[in-house]
């Protein structure tokens, strides 16, 4: 039991150096992991230090130890349930503030009076039957707003992560609700509750696992963003040399046609000349085409800096595609969790947003498509702008090579590829980032951050628009 007290413990510095403050969940999932610990704790006390230091014939320490024992496992056993709840309630709610703020003392009501029914000396003595009363609907309730907040969720990038939370900890609370509630109250001579230290193991190599694929992935993320950046840069040097090349054959052929419009004004054969000036014009259309492609992912983005209505430009560049996208059967969503202003290019900035709206359109085939845009506060102060459509997604093969220039999903040939990098570099050219979630079937993510660092002021709003 001593080893669940050490990695709660671990687990609670951890949510304490790495989460912001003002997360309301996270202080009820550190009191949860509190009374877990000192759950474990009273357990390791008892069978394990109180003993070795009775045999050290000391006499007083133990005495101490084994009166916090009695504490610990009363606090362990009413304070798990009722933190369980809080948490559930308080991250279903997105962090807001809980709208009666008397319910975090109501359900508290319980923990009191399960002290009536408790036998403290000469040692604990709980009632599990009436304990099982109330902590039954309690384990019920938070599985359940866990279990629908993930499945309401409409952000694919969201809806993976609440999924991950509720495979760590629903199968552990519900197991301690088997192994040490519903068995407790049967017989409270069980030893079943010895499983518990099992199911705290899994969640935590869970936990583990995710923290280095996804903390981990975060890193990885970078190497293979700074791969990509690579290999764009190869490609943009291949490019570049396709580009010579097609000057190259053009100006050959320019040459030869105002050669032959030179002839034929000297011969007065004026269709022949005509010809080859209409010919001479798709010459150079076609290099000025092939100059803006590599020019659009070689050009080095320097922003044009000013305070920018983030707002207000996402809402101009809805406004901009409302008839186009709504002749498709396309409907935009907007949700604004936040008025913010930042400091920024709002030309390029709307480039991502026209981008991405342009690119979710594409991927719908249906008549009954929706694009939600959200904007929200990050825990790190930055922003986030996630734009997300239930069109067709993409598969893993292609998300790998979805921010390489010139690659693209789309069959047609007007699609070059290039929205998606101009976008990621725009990101990038703004200090942020730019992360593609999707799943073949359910639709795609495009998730925008922008830096505490380029937010001027944040202020916060909920409103929602449609149309």
């Amino acid at each position: 039991m001593l080893f669940i007290f050490g990695f709660n413990l671990l687990f609670i510095i951890v949510l304490l150096v790495t989460q912001p403050k003002d997360n309301k969940s996270n202080w009820w999932m550190i009191t949860f992991s509190a009374a877990a610990a000192i759950g474990a704790l009273q357990r390791g006390l008892v069978s394990d230090i109180i003993p070795t230091l009775e045999k050290m014939e000391l006499t007083l320490l133990p005495s101490i130890l084994f009166e916090l024992h009695i504490y610990f496992h009363f606090l362990g056993q009413v304070v798990a349930p009722y933190a369980i709840l809080m948490y559930a309630i308080v991250y279903s709610n997105d962090n807001k503030s809980i709208k009666n703020r008397f319910l975090p003392y109501i359900l508290s009501i319980p923990m009191f009076i399960m002290i009536f029914f408790t036998k403290f000396h000469p040692d604990v003595v709980m009632n599990f039957k009436v304990l099982l009363i109330w902590v039954t609907p309690y384990y019920i309730i938070a599985s359940y707003l866990m279990l629908n907040t993930w499945y309401r969720e409409i952000s694919i990038s969201k809806r993976k992560q609440k999924f991950r939370v509720c495979i760590v900890l629903i199968p552990v609370w519900l197991g301690v609700y088997f192994l040490n509630n519903v068995l407790g109250a049967i017989d409270q001579n069980q030893q079943y509750f010895r499983l518990i230290p099992i199911l705290f193991l899994t969640a935590y190599i869970l936990f583990v696992f995710y923290i280095f694929l996804h903390g981990a992935f975060g890193v990885k993320l970078k190497v293979e963003q700074q791969q990509v950046l690579d290999k764009s840069m190869k490609i943009m040097q291949d490019g570049t040399s396709v580009l010579n090349h097609t000057i190259k054959n053009e100006m050959s052929k320019i040459k030869f046609f105002f050669n032959i419009i030179h002839r034929s004004i000297k011969t007065r054969q004026l269709d022949d000349a005509e010809r080859s000036i209409d010919s001479v014009f798709l010459a150079i259309e076609g290099v000025d085409n092939m100059v803006d492609r590599i020019r659009s992912i070689t050009q080095e983005i320097v922003p044009k800096e000013t305070n920018v209505d983030m707002k207000e430009a996402i809402q101009e560049c809805v406004d901009g595609l409302r008839d186009l996208f709504y002749s498709e059967g396309v409907k935009i969503t907007t949700d604004f969790k936040i008025d913010t202003i930042v400091y920024g290019d709002k030309t390029l900035l709307k480039e991502i947003i026209t981008n991405t709206l342009n690119n979710a359109k594409e991927a719908i085939n249906t008549n009954n498509g929706i694009i939600h845009i959200q904007m929200l506060k990050m825990k790190n102060g930055g922003i986030s702008i996630e734009i997300t459509d239930n069109g067709v997604g993409i598969s893993p093969e292609e998300l790998q090579r979805i921010m390489y220039p010139y690659f693209s999903t789309k069959k047609s040939a007007k699609n070059h590829g290039l929205g998606l990098s101009l976008s990621y570099n725009i990101a990038r050219a703004h200090d942020g980032d730019l992360t593609v979630y999707s799943e073949l079937g359910k639709g795609t993510s495009i998730l925008v951050k922008l830096p505490k660092s380029r937010v001027v002021s944040v202020i916060p709003k909920i409103e929602e628009v449609s149309m």
